[in-house]
Order: C-alpha cells, then structure tokens, then sequence
C-alpha cells in the first residue's frame, strides 16, 4: 500500500479531505463533553446539557458532509484510470487538472522561481521559472502567473514529445520524461535511447536512462544529476503502481 503520487497537493487543496477532517472533529466534540461530569468544568448543568444539545446537533450534518466527501472521493478514485499503462496518457498534461498541478510543482521545484526579470548567465532577460520570450527589464509576475506560464510551457514540450512517445505510459512517468525534456530540449529527446527503449516496451529501461542526462558544457552538474535521480524514481514508481 503506497501513498498516491500527488498526495501533498490532495491533502492540502481537496475540500473533500477538509471537510473530512472537520466533520471528524466536530464529531469527536459531543463525546467529550458527554463523558466529562458539569461539575469537573464548573458548568452549570444547565448550559452543559444545552451546550451538548448543540454541538450533538451539529454532528448531524458534519456526518453527512463527511459522507458526501468520502463518497465524492471514493467515486473519483475507482473512475481514475490515470496509472494504468493500458491506456496511453497523450496530452494528459496538457488538459489540466491534478496531473498538471502536480508537474508545475515538480518541474518548478527544479527550475527555480525569481519573479522580477534578470539576466542569465549569457546576459538573456528571464523571468519566473525560465521563460525567456518576451522578457524585458523590469517586469514582474506573481507566482500564479508564473505558474500558469509553466503550465502553458508543459502543455507546449508535452505536445512535442508526445510526436516521438508512441509507448502507453503512466502518469507519473510522464511527468519525469515532461520535466526531462523540459531541460534538454524536444529534439534531443525524441533522438535518445530513452524514448527507443520505451516505444519498444521497456520502460524500466526507459526510466534508467534518465540519470545519463547530467552533463551540461561537457561537465557533470550536482543539480543535474539530482533533478535526473528525483526523475527517475517517480518514473520507476509510476510503473510499479501501474503494474
């Protein structure tokens, strides 16, 4: 039994596991309270037993939200059939929801965010996670807007990866292969032996390949081979859920 992928962004964001939790806790409140004497809290009887009244009263429909959620989210999870490797995931990045989210955080995460524009090591203005196009000195973004510029940003090296990727491939693994080709390029992507290796099923294979990709200038990089690693380990989980 393993923790779903995104689980961070589910726990966080989900309303369903909010109002999970809050139903949880309003319930646990009647209990206490029955089981603790009004003469321990110096309460008059009284205002204790309306106080119980109360909050017993809104247990009612603090279970029904929970239900309603858990239901929600229960139905969600038995319709998705984002892991399996039955299926293949084109352009499932780039129709949004949940998969996307969870790739502008991780590729984000790798790509460094700075919000106000600077000039890179060769003197090219740049902003937010990388992007270049159009950038001129002074300008500034908030983090959602350099999100959703990330976002446009995969939707864009998802499509052209998805011209060379003909293999059925797992969600997660196709966020590891995004962010890879994010960093090295489309062309160079579709040329590797990794993308070979997974259009003739080995995507085990596929996945091992990724930790070759850290060199930059003929050198190896820290930051290059930790990004590779982080990839290839969610591509190798993906599969391992999928299977």
């Amino acid at each position: 039994m393993k923790l779903i992928e995104n689980w961070k962004l589910t726990l966080i964001g989900a309303w369903s596991v909010r109002l999970i939790a809050l139903a949880c806790l309003i319930s646990a409140v009647p209990v206490f309270v029955s089981l603790v004497s009004p003469g321990l809290l110096g309460i008059d009887p009284i205002v204790f037993a309306a106080l119980a009244v109360f909050v017993n009263a809104l247990a009612i429909p603090a279970r029904l939200i929970a239900q309603a959620g858990l239901s929600d989210m229960l139905r969600e999870f038995r319709a998705d059939d984002s892991g399996a490797v039955s299926r293949r995931s084109v352009g499932v990045l780039g129709t949004g929801g949940v998969a996307l989210a969870a790739a502008v955080i991780f590729i984000g995460q790798w790509e460094g965010l700075r919000t106000s524009a600077y000039q890179d090591v060769v003197g090219v203005w740049t902003v937010c996670y990388g992007e270049t196009k159009g950038v001129k000195p002074g300008d500034s973004h908030t983090k959602a807007e350099c999100d959703q510029m990330l976002a446009q940003e995969i939707g864009r090296y998802e499509a052209a990866l998805d011209r060379c990727l003909t293999a059925d491939v797992p969600v997660g693994m196709k966020i590891a292969l995004v962010s890879w080709t994010y960093n090295v390029g489309a062309g160079a992507a579709c040329r590797s032996a990794l993308v070979r290796k997974a259009n003739a099923g080995d995507l085990v294979g596929a996945c091992h390949e990724l930790p070759r990709w850290n060199r930059a200038g003929g050198r190896v990089w820290r930051g290059l081979t930790n990004r590779r690693l982080s990839e290839r380990n969610m591509c190798l989980e993906a599969i391992a859920r999928a299977a």
